[in-house]
């Protein structure tokens, strides 16, 4: 991937990934690659923070604070938190309370691990949030369909 950096004041660039460190980059060297929107430090971003030991978190800009909704793994990189997958609810939802829905919440919930896995982490926030979905419509039908049939049982013999 392709870079433009800001060093002593004069834009460089475009220059190689591997180029970054033989050219002095640091956390706080502002850079541009196709696709950001803004410049940005070079510790804010996720596929940079290799090439600082220990690591750096940062939000979408340059004057972020260090995020606390952040991982760091072996390589001093950062990943942020995978999010709820909701998969034991979804089970417990399809055995206890309706069947099709439960199933659309685990095949759902499924989907998380492997997008944030991928580094997709947006799509992995997006997942989590449909499986939550299908879980609680589970579970209220679960609910409405066990006061219904309470009710049928109860006065269905009158």
């Amino acid at each position: 991937m392709k870079y433009w950096v800001i060093i002593n004041g004069q834009q460089q660039g475009p220059v190689e990934e591997s180029q970054l460190p033989s050219m002095g980059v640091t956390r706080d060297t502002m850079v541009w690659r196709e696709g950001m929107p803004q410049w940005q430090t070079a510790g804010a971003l996720p596929e940079l923070s290799y090439l600082f030991n220990g690591g750096y978190a940062s939000n979408a800009n340059a004057d972020s604070t260090v995020s606390d909704n952040v991982n760091y793994g072996n390589d001093g990189g950062y990943q942020p938190v995978m999010p709820k997958t909701w998969l034991t609810e979804a089970i417990l939802c399809t055995i206890f309370c309706c069947v099709p829905f439960g199933i659309v919440g685990i095949v759902f919930a499924s989907q998380v691990g492997s997008a944030w896995s991928q580094g997709n982490y947006e799509l992995a926030e997006a997942k989590s949030q449909v499986a939550k979905k299908w879980v609680t419509i589970s579970f209220i039908l679960g609910i409405v369909g066990g006061v219904i049939g309470f009710f049928v049982g109860l006065f269905g013999e009158l």
